[in-house]
């Protein structure tokens, strides 16, 4: 018999040297205090979730140059047990993989998540919130917001109704594309 598939939240996680040198030039420009985010800011964020049932796996999409820091998976909270592709034990099969097939597999491990969390900044955490979105109204569900229905979305970078991060589901009867672009905080769940 087959075990059922342990149930499991990814966050996408941008604080390398690159993308921070960058927000904060854009945080300056729009006055804004909700674009970046630490590591730190991101577990205190990620485990404010009241949805989540511990213990819970947590799947880390860092760029693959943050692989080589071991304190990555360090200091989440008590029943959140990180992992990301080295400490899965793929990094073999991964590494051979070119930059975009990588990218592709942390878009499909991030969008069959449990819970995802990302970056309303971020285009990869925008896309990969659409598509849970898209399968939520392909199931029949137009809204993930207040009831747990599953594939539930949250935007670590803004601070929801609770204190925790926003939940975040984008409005797909709105005809304008301003609410499925990236680059705001202004996300809601719809």
């Amino acid at each position: 018999t087959m075990n059922p598939p342990v149930p499991y939240i990814a966050v996408h996680m941008r604080i390398e040297k690159d993308w921070m040198i960058h927000c904060k030039k854009w945080e300056q420009r729009s006055n804004s205090k909700e674009i970046c985010s630490s590591k730190e800011e991101i577990i205190h964020k990620v485990s404010q979730i009241t949805d989540l049932r511990r213990p819970v796996v947590v799947y880390l999409a860092v760029a693959d140059s943050l692989l080589e820091d071991d304190s990555i998976t360090s200091g989440w909270r008590v029943g959140m047990v990180a992992f990301e592709k080295k400490r899965l034990g793929v990094t073999d099969i991964y590494n051979r993989q070119p930059y975009l097939i990588k990218s592709a597999i942390d878009f499909e491990v991030c969008a069959r998540a449990d819970v995802f969390v990302g970056n309303s900044f971020s285009t990869f955490s925008n896309l990969v919130v659409l598509s849970r979105t898209q399968r939520l109204y392909n199931m029949g569900e137009a809204s993930s917001c207040g009831e747990n229905v599953g594939l539930s979305s949250y935007a670590y970078n803004v601070i929801g109704d609770d204190g925790g991060p926003q939940r975040w589901m984008p409005d797909m009867s709105d005809t304008s594309l301003q609410n499925l672009s990236y680059g705001t905080n202004n996300i809601s769940c719809h």
